[in-house]
């Protein structure tokens, strides 16, 4: 497995659990949630920084782990191929789910908060597809 694809899947993994944590506090099982739009927008700030935070500083673990590695082959390339095609259909899915969300007004902090949760099931499907197409030696 090549360093990329390493870091590739921990970024999934971290962008999982900070967005889980983010609808966690919006529905107050975790601190509290953001009342206004700013406290939304500070929290998301915060949110992405982490997310790209511990992405490079995985990405530096790796590099330094792996000094000697291989480039990303052919078969990597082919695991993100087909598992993106899982993730299509889940944010395709999302965004209908979000339209029919019309005839049945949402507020504009649980509108935001259905995108967050859109995106953390496309990376968790995005994992699950990873890891059956692993297991079938694609």
């Amino acid at each position: 497995m090549s360093p990329y694809f390493r870091v590739d899947i921990a970024a999934s993994a971290v962008t999982i659990l900070v967005g889980l944590l983010q609808l966690a506090a919006y529905a107050g099982w975790v601190g509290n949630g953001p009342v206004d739009g700013v406290g939304f927008f500070i929290r998301l700030a915060g949110s992405v920084g982490l997310i790209v935070v511990l992405s490079v500083a995985v990405a530096i673990v790796a590099a330094i782990l792996d000094r000697d590695s291989r480039d990303l082959d052919e078969r990597e390339r082919q695991l993100h191929f087909r598992a993106s095609g899982g993730v299509s259909a889940t944010y395709a899915a999302g965004l209908v789910l979000l339209m029919l969300s019309a005839f049945r007004p949402l507020s504009p902090m649980q509108l935001a908060h259905a995108v967050i949760a859109i995106f953390v099931v496309g990376e968790a499907v995005r994992l699950a597809g990873l890891a059956v197409h692993m297991a079938r030696r694609v």
